[in-house]
């Protein structure tokens, strides 16, 4: 394949206003630790209470070290209710770690985000409101909107203490025109999203710490996620990350591994029913998302992953791969100068 040939395909993608998906790989770059990190964080530091939650964590310890990834080892086992509040915590309190180092190395403009140069170049039309959805429960969507002066909305009012109520069909405005908004849809929650014990739901500003007296507003793998996600704020995130999905032109999925029953499905009937055009971006590329290329991407694929000579490129013409030499295309910074942002 000529480079030209990838660049006119990613162009392609990026000029039909497309929807970002964005998994774990997105983040990591930026010094969030990823899912493997986060399984031996939890096999380290959960504590199970003799009984119930000693069995099930077993299960799940002897899964892991077996091999299996977090979230194949958490999503076969009904896991004690407690025991899914110690996961939830010390999840929060891994990654709260990272994002609140990013957000400090933000403030001082010691980051860049690639991501706000994609967003840049999708704003380069009439589009005044870019979607994105995401699995991911840290902030880096939000941070790169901000760091080029874009509005991000998460579904909460603006303000220090956020609420979700009438969020929905907040319209913001810059002079007389809509401002260009960054709308992300965080279908798993979000490390500013907590509950207050009464059944409260509020956003707050982000910080290292777990403020007294409220629970982190996120949902981890497991048969729990399928639950929590009946309640707010998750199921205004997922309905919202659903109708966009649903009617997306185009997608761009960063660093994502087609592992979630709450985006995936959406991506394959769009896709393979309707033929939309879509981009993955990988380091590497899980078996989910080489599944979902062979079998229900449609006609208009094109994925990249890393190869040792420069990318591996997989489309309708080239479904076993081939390498496109020298760049690494499938790093957002080298995938912006192909598209031309």
């Amino acid at each position: 394949m000529l480079l030209d040939e990838l660049a006119k395909q990613c162009q392609s993608c990026a000029q039909k206003s497309p929807v970002l998906v964005l998994g774990s790989g997105a983040s990591i770059p930026h010094g969030i630790r990823g899912m493997g990190d986060l399984a031996g964080w939890l096999r380290d530091n959960v504590q199970a209470d003799d009984g119930p939650e000693v069995d099930a964590w077993t299960l799940v310890r002897t899964a892991l070290a077996a091999g299996d990834h977090l979230e194949a080892a958490l999503e076969e086992r009904n896991l004690p209710d407690t025991l899914v509040v110690k996961i939830v915590r010390s999840t929060w309190d891994f990654i709260a770690q990272d994002d609140y180092s990013l957000l400090k190395s933000a403030i001082k403009s010691e980051t860049v985000f690639p991501l706000g140069s994609l967003l840049s170049g999708l704003f380069r039309s009439t589009n005044r409101n870019i979607h994105v959805v995401t699995t991911n429960y840290d902030r880096v969507a939000e941070y790169a909107a901000d760091s080029c002066g874009y509005v991000h909305n998460t579904g909460f009012l603006p303000g220090y203490i956020r609420r979700a109520d009438g969020a929905e069909n907040l319209i913001f405005k810059q002079g007389p025109n809509i401002a260009r908004t960054v709308t992300v849809w965080k279908v798993h929650g979000s490390l500013d999203w907590f509950g207050d014990g009464q059944g409260g739901v509020l956003s707050l500003p982000m910080t290292s710490e777990l403020p007294d007296g409220l629970v982190p507003l996120i949902v981890t793998p497991g048969v729990s996620k399928y639950q929590r996600t009946h309640d707010e704020p998750f199921r205004s995130a997922i309905q919202g990350a659903d109708r966009v999905l649903s009617a997306a032109n185009a997608f761009i999925c960063i660093g994502y591994g087609f592992r979630d029953r709450h985006i995936h499905p959406k991506l394959m009937t769009r896709c393979r029913v309707h033929n939309a055009p879509i981009l993955v971006a990988a380091r590497t590329l899980t078996p989910e998302a080489k599944d979902f290329l062979n079998n229900n991407a449609g006609r208009n694929y094109l994925a990249l992953e890393d190869h040792n000579d420069g990318t591996m490129v997989y489309n309708r013409d080239n479904p076993n791969g081939v390498v496109v030499a020298g760049g690494k295309y499938w790093e957002l910074p080298a995938l912006n100068e192909l598209i031309g942002f």
